[in-house]
């Protein structure tokens, strides 16, 4: 006996068949979901990283930037710290034991070379030492001092009076000095030398004139001269 295949089972096959193609396209609609999402998380984790990246250069940078004002600022105030510790020494170095004119002369020009910044320093340090060597330096190349000596002999004594005044043009009147003077009696015209019969501090007034008296032994030579010789200066009360 044989079969003749009937119309429905010929529809049967044909809807297995419809079945299977839905199923593959919808394992491949799956498939590009993944693949969508997956592109997606890989896109958002590429941007957070280099939003991150970003973040961490411009941290980097505020720190280099931090690190070079506190760098600065310490050089700043170290360069501070050293002028004020040398324009301190300079003040400290200039005194009225370092008065005479040699000591005077290289104090000058030693503040003539130092720099506006330590000059500065030196003003805010010692106003009165700063004006006093400044008027000095002006007037260190001319004549500063003006003096007169008369002597008077006596039967064993000679009596030697001088007066000093300062003729500079800055240092005149600007204050009061102590001018410190040597007195000779010798038998020429100059003190070279020879040791000075006397040794005083002549004050001077601000655009006045200081006296001095000394009276000493008669010397054994017959004639001779009389000399006043200054030998320092410093502002009176400084």
């Amino acid at each position: 006996m044989s079969y003749v295949p009937t119309s429905t089972q010929q529809a049967s096959a044909s809807n297995n068949g419809s079945k299977i193609i839905t199923l593959i396209g919808a394992a491949v609609a799956v498939l590009f979901l993944l693949i969508s999402v997956g592109l997606g998380l890989g896109a958002r984790s590429n941007s957070q990283s280099a939003a991150e990246a970003q973040s961490d250069a411009a941290s980097m940078r505020q720190k280099a930037k931090d690190t070079e004002t506190e760098t600065a600022t310490t050089r700043t105030k170290v360069n501070e710290a050293t002028t004020k510790k040398e324009a301190q020494d300079w003040c400290n170095g200039l005194t009225s034991e370092k008065s005479d004119f040699d000591s005077l002369d290289e104090a000058a020009r030693k503040y003539n070379s130092l720099t506006a910044t330590r000059r500065e320093a030196i003003g805010q340090i010692c106003p009165q030492k700063q004006s006093f060597i400044e008027a000095y330096s002006k007037d260190m190349s001319q004549d500063m001092l003006h003096n007169d000596v008369h002597c008077t002999g006596g039967a064993s004594t000679v009596t030697i009076t001088g007066s000093v005044s300062i003729v500079g043009a800055n240092l005149a009147g600007a204050s009061a000095y102590d001018v410190g003077v040597e007195l000779y009696l010798v038998p020429g015209s100059s003190s070279k030398g020879y040791t000075p019969s006397d040794k005083q501090t002549v004050t001077v007034p601000a655009g006045g004139t200081g006296t001095t008296t000394s009276v000493v032994p008669i010397p054994s030579f017959n004639s001779g001269s009389c000399i006043i010789r200054a030998v320092s200066l410093w502002p009176s009360g400084l």
